[in-house]
């Protein structure tokens, strides 16, 4: 984990409300797949840097793609190729695919933007990777994904891929052995996880979640992102920054 002041190489709508920028890799730096980065600002009037999972990593760049949700991610979006950005990266424990044999990686929404570098960094598992929107507007990253592994897009309004909820179509898929996964990995939000959680489909599968929590200091110090987790020795609450992103969903108290 380190300080960098990176370039911004490109910033570029991508979809209806969401962004993706790529930046300046720095030297011998190889995140993990589900790894994240802290942002800072150029705006003096906000003071905690903004975390965004690390999209993609690859040659000289690393991407991040991001949502318009507030004032920091609308200054985020306003800046221009050559500008210069404080870094912190990388964070988090994230998740490797190559322990497993047939993965699948489920992205709700934005949280898709956590999959493409786990898809990328994987050399031996053959992961599957099943993509989630409300509609066609919201999709994003379907093409970076298709170029990594087979991928299903589904849509709640049917207006791109495959109409329906992603859980349910992922279950409907498991049931019928039109994939067979021995691990799944999730990114998105908490309704998608208690969906997992309590389909019969998935009761033997082993399923890691990246969580999404509001962070401040993004190194386990200030005790913001905090979630509930069952242990050996009991529940107790853990850092989503420094002890996370990634859980065993079964150890998650939703």
């Amino acid at each position: 984990m380190n300080d960098f002041l990176l370039t911004v190489l490109r910033n570029e709508r991508v979809a209806d409300g969401i962004y993706e920028m790529t930046l300046s890799r720095p030297e011998g730096v190889q995140p993990k797949g589900a790894q994240f980065l802290h942002i800072e600002l150029k705006d003096g009037g906000r003071i905690l840097r903004r975390p965004f999972c690390v999209c993609d990593c690859e040659g000289e760049e690393i991407t991040v793609c991001y949502a318009l949700v507030g004032a920091g991610t609308r200054e985020l979006a306003s800046y221009k190729p050559g500008e210069k950005l404080k870094v912190l990266l990388p964070l988090g424990n994230g998740w490797d695919a190559d322990a497993f044999e047939r993965p699948v990686l489920l992205g709700g929404g934005m949280g898709s933007a956590v999959l493409p570098l786990v898809a990328r960094l994987a050399k031996k598992a053959r992961p599957t990777a099943y993509l989630g929107f409300a509609d066609k507007g919201k999709a994003v990253l379907t093409e970076r994904m298709s170029a990594l592994c087979p991928t299903v897009v589904c849509t709640d309004n049917g207006s791109l891929g495959r109409k329906g909820y992603v859980t349910e179509i992922l279950a409907r898929d498991v049931r019928e052995g039109k994939v067979r996964p021995d691990a799944i990995f999730c990114c998105g939000p908490e309704i998608i996880y208690k969906l997992l959680a309590k389909e019969p489909a998935f009761a033997d599968i082993p399923v890691f979640v990246s969580l999404e929590k509001r962070m401040g200091c993004g190194v386990g110090a200030c005790l913001v992102c905090t979630c509930g987790v069952r242990t050996k020795e009991g529940e107790k609450n853990l850092r989503v920054c420094a002890d996370g992103s990634v859980f065993d969903l079964r150890e998650v108290i939703l």
